[in-house]
């Protein structure tokens, strides 16, 4: 007797709810990690209508680190606070089922967190860009048309080398695991790719329009977001396959 093929389908779907909404625990706590995001969002936008105001009230400093877009403001480390949650949960798992998916994850995850917060793909952009025309001696860069730079061609080739880095680490990670574990290593695929959307594509496109702070507080955001998803599934992943702890 064959099956239906929607009638897999319906079942596929069906696990796939009950995998990630299974736990209200979880649940929750991406909702919660969800709403401050959101509300780092709302205090940026009364910022930007009334900073004179904001300053005058509570400070510069306070300004200045609750600002989504600055690079190490509090917004920026809350972000970087979930990806080293995601790295240990990640390594926790691999350590308990032995399937190098995990590993392979946690290490795409790290190289991601290091470039980000340390701005590894802007520094190496701007030098390979200089070193590709000859200007690195002159300390010019070159403007093209568009407002596309040759730091930003320097950039496309880094992500290009990261692209190749992470497909062949995954590749071995995903070829040595076994098809669950595979099949849970495409969830954390498909929160990347939606992260390296914020995160490269928003980027490039604020260049190219002229407007970087509304094209930067969306890029942002949506990696404040991605990063809160990411978290609540590498939870859901750790709670079913992470080390069991027995209490006394």
């Amino acid at each position: 007797m064959s099956i239906s093929p929607f009638k897999i389908q319906s079942e596929t779907r069906k696990s796939v709810r009950q995998f990630l909404f299974d736990d209200p625990e979880v649940v929750k706590l991406v909702g919660v990690l969800i709403s401050i995001d959101l509300v780092f969002m709302i205090i940026h936008g009364i910022k930007f209508v009334f900073k004179d105001e904001f300053i005058a009230l509570f400070g510069y400093w306070i300004y200045r680190n609750l600002t989504v877009t600055n690079d190490w403001a509090i917004p920026e480390i809350f972000v970087y606070l979930k990806f080293v949650v995601v790295i240990y949960l990640l390594c926790r798992v691999f350590a308990a089922t032995r399937q190098p998916v995990y590993f392979a994850w946690a290490f795409v995850y790290m190289v991601t967190l290091l470039d980000d917060s340390l701005e590894l793909h802007e520094a190496l952009g701007e030098y390979l860009g200089n070193l590709i025309v000859g200007l690195s001696l002159f300390g010019t860069e070159l403007q093209v048309e568009q407002g596309f730079r040759i730091r930003d061609l320097g950039e496309l080739i880094v992500y290009a080398l990261y692209v190749a880095v992470f497909s062949t680490v995954l590749g071995v990670g995903f070829f040595w695991s076994q098809p669950l574990h595979r099949a849970i290593g495409i969830g954390f695929a498909l929160l990347l790719g939606s992260l390296a959307f914020f995160v490269v594509v928003f980027d490039l496109l604020g260049r190219l329009v002229h407007s970087f702070g509304v094209i930067a507080t969306l890029e942002d955001t949506g990696e404040m977001i991605v990063a809160s998803l990411t978290v609540g599934y590498a939870l859901i992943v750790y709670r079913r396959y992470g080390p069991k702890v027995s209490y006394p």
